[in-house]
């Protein structure tokens, strides 16, 4: 017995059994209406958002025009989550895209009217009694052998000198590519008895994504971008008779009619109502249940500032557009077609937050998931070292959005969901979760170090040491739970460029709880003893400053030493001035630098202005990979300036999973000027300028802004700097109170010949 004939015995012994226990009533007639599948239902909303997002930012009208894109999503979620079938899932959508007011992005038949069968094409054209040429090109007149019409074509452009007017009837059941068969045959130059111009199409650009709150130093922008039409250049013996265009909706318009009918040389009729729909550049979006919709990417310009189109005369019936045209065209005069006004620049508000409440409604969380998508999918410009697919993402996360049954909840799903970007500048602020995590910690600052969280640091040097926390003290348990588990739990939550970036920012988690607690802590400490203490927890603790002492300072061995987390650019060319005769400079880079890379690499240059690092920034004109491309450009250093002395000793950098962005930066301009030498850890594995937006729920979200790379093209972003000699802090040396990295990188340097 095969396996597919008892499946099928199964099932009918089942269905006997129905009928027999009178369940049949359970089962709703075959004409009833049936609700979807909770799996056809995530992916008819994973496929809104990503229309939704699609439309926010390549749709014309969204630049300049005063629609409230948000609240016809939120109004559409209810309709499409209560859509039974195809088509009332198609209405639904079809309700959202009705805001933009837009015939050029609606919901599309998915197939096409079939060609005409091979064989003799219809008559491509015929005189009147009163010597006017009527010239049909649609499918049928055109036939499937492209250069037999072009032939046919070019012998139109040989007779119509003779005529006292023509008629182009184009109307048709789908548009053809017109311009093709005028270019070819030559008739577009004939027809151009002046020079023509047709109008130019613009689009929306994106030059990486401006921030939604706050200032940033990439440069974004947004705007437009236009394309100026092709220009038609007339042949020696253009014709003059008056020209007519006869158009339907469904049939394409050349570039030549636009051209013409601007110069006041043809006038186009319309029959029943024609936008520019078949004019402009749209983008088809596939989604559920075989649904399509187009959405119009640009939209026609003219010179005097005017978009869109409109014909000359519009008409109802196809006779009678006939009989109008000709008559136009015996009696021509230009009728100036009505176009509407457009704005010549974008000033796009900021996406609003949303922030109260915090636990929005279902349709505002669903808006969220869908924000975070587009963004990243449209503007993160290391989507390509993401370690997961962002579709599928999306996806996964989406159930949890809806589902969410409290504040605490969405937030955390939106911080799980965006943990997935793998960047390190991926912050998200949220005061629910600062709530959820705790607002107070004890007075002392944690490492991840050996695989363990260790005090390395007392934030007050009083309350601290009095709880009986020691430096070099390894956490075991917080409030009786692991502590390395705990920090493992947070990572869920957290958006890390790399390894020790994530535990990095895990560790500074674990200690949180409510202000003004106490954190019951069992700590590890010398020799192995475990101890139970217990910290005061607190908001508001000092700044936490990596290192105390002089900034700069003269170390044995004839070495300079520069703290670059508190030097400054002022101090800069006194530093290099109380080094000058050193045999090298040590630059601590363990931490956040301020703005002095720019400053100090002029002394270091072997080669003035050298490249330092390569940027690529994201330059975005439509969805779809062929609509991401990239603004390539090297960023240099500065030239020295007239009281510059070049330092010709040995440098060195010292580097952990602290140096992040500019202070990885900083690298790149002394890796560059003269080979400095990284020591350490690799670094954190986040550069590119900051950017960020909000999602409902007041929560806000960062993202690196733009990629940068080393100068010869190397990847930064999720590796790090590279020591070229690692160490790492190990316990037993905080312990003891040693730098064990500035003592290696000393030693390197005492230990290079000539020394």
């Amino acid at each position: 017995m095969s396996r597919r004939f008892r499946i099928a015995r199964i099932r009918f012994v089942l269905a006997v059994l129905i009928v027999l226990l009178g369940l049949t009533a359970s089962v709703p007639p075959a004409h009833a209406q049936q609700t979807p599948p909770d799996s056809l239902r995530l992916e008819r909303l994973v496929d809104l958002g990503k229309l939704w997002g699609t439309v926010k930012y390549f749709h014309p009208y969204l630049a300049y025009r005063a629609i409230d894109w948000d609240s016809a999503l939120v109004a559409t979620i209810p309709t499409v989550e209560a859509a039974t079938d195809s088509a009332s899932y198609a209405a639904a959508v079809q309700t959202m895209l009705d805001a933009l007011d837009d015939p050029a992005t609606r919901i599309v038949e998915v197939d096409f009217p079939p060609m005409p069968p091979p064989g003799e094409p219809d008559p491509l054209s015929y005189w009147t009694v009163d010597s006017m040429l009527v010239v049909t090109l649609n499918p049928k007149t055109l036939g499937q052998d492209f250069f037999a019409a072009v032939g046919k074509l070019r012998g139109v452009a040989a007779e119509a000198g003779k005529a006292r007017g023509l008629v182009f009837d184009l109307r048709s059941e789908f548009p053809i590519g017109l311009d093709y068969y005028l270019q070819w045959s030559g008739l577009d130059k004939a027809l151009a008895a002046v020079p023509l111009a047709p109008p130019g199409q613009r689009k929306r650009l994106h030059m990486g994504y401006p921030p939604q709150q706050g200032m940033s130093s990439g440069g974004y922008y947004n705007g437009f971008t236009t394309s100026n039409g092709q220009y038609i250049a007339p042949s020696g013996s253009g014709i003059d008779a008056p020209v007519v265009f006869l158009i339907n909706e469904s049939g394409g318009i050349p570039s030549l009619a636009l051209a013409l009918q601007e110069a006041g040389r043809a006038a186009v009729v319309s029959e029943g109502t024609v936008s520019d729909a078949a004019l402009v550049e749209t983008h088809t979006v596939a989604m559920s249940d075989g649904v399509q919709a187009s959405v119009r990417l640009g939209e026609l310009i003219y010179p005097d500032g005017t978009a869109g189109f409109a014909p000359n005369l519009s008409v109802d019936g196809a006779d009678e557009a006939v009989q109008r045209s000709l008559m136009l065209a015996q009696n021509f005069e230009p009728r100036p077609a009505s176009r509407r006004p457009v704005a010549a620049t974008a000033a796009l508000p900021p996406d609003q937050a949303y922030a109260d409440p915090a636990y929005p409604s279902l349709e505002y969380r669903i808006l969220g998931a869908y924000r975070i998508w587009a963004v990243i999918n449209y503007f993160f410009p290391y989507l390509d070292l993401m370690d997961d697919d962002w579709d599928e993402v999306f996806r996964a996360y989406l159930p949890r959005f809806i589902q969410a049954e409290d504040a605490a909840a969405y937030h955390l799903a939106v911080a799980e969901m965006y943990a997935h970007i793998r960047d390190t500048h991926g912050f998200l602020r949220s005061e629910v979760l600062n709530e959820h995590h705790g607002t107070g910690s004890p007075p002392f600052y944690l490492r991840w170090i050996e695989d363990a969280p260790v005090v390395v640091k007392y934030l007050d040097d009083e309350i601290a040491p009095a709880s009986g926390i020691e430096i070099g003290d390894v956490i075991l348990t917080v409030d009786g739970k692991d502590a390395v588990e705990l920090a493992h739990h947070h990572t869920q939550y957290i958006a890390a460029s790399t390894q020790q970036a994530l535990m990095s920012r895990a560790v500074g988690q674990i200690l949180s709880g409510p202000d003004s607690s106490k954190a019951v802590l069992t700590v590890r400490g010398k020799n192995g003893q475990v101890k139970t203490v217990e910290a005061l927890r607190r908001a508001g603790w000092p700044r936490y400053t990596y290192r105390t002492g002089e900034v700069v300072r003269m170390l044995d061995d004839n070495i300079g030493y520069a703290d670059l987390d508190r030097l400054t650019p002022a101090q800069v060319p006194a530093m290099f001035d109380q080094f000058k005769d050193t045999d090298a400079i040590i630059f601590d880079m363990r931490g956040y630098p301020n703005g002095t890379a720019w400053t100090i690499a002029p002394y270091l240059a072997e080669e003035p202005q050298a490249g330092a690092a390569l940027f690529d920034r994201p330059m975005i004109l439509g969805p779809g990979r062929s609509g991401r491309q990239q603004y390539t450009f090297t960023q240099r250093i500065p030239a020295p300036g007239p009281h510059v002395t070049r330092y010709e000793g040995k440098t060195v950098m010292l580097i952990d999973e602290r140096t992040i962005s500019q202070a990885e930066h900083t690298g790149l301009f002394f890796e560059a000027a003269n080979g400095t030498v990284f020591i350490g850890s690799h670094t954190n594995g986040a550069n590119g300028d900051v950017t960020g937006f909000f999602v409902p729920g007041g929560i806000r979200l960062g993202f690196t802004g733009q990629s940068v790379r080393h100068a010869d093209g190397r990847q930064l972003q999720r590796l790090g700097l590279v020591p070229h000699v690692e160490v790492k802090p190990t316990i037993q040396g905080l312990r003891a109170g040693e730098d064990e990295v500035l003592q290696a990188a000393v030693e390197y340097l005492t230990s290079m010949p000539g020394k």
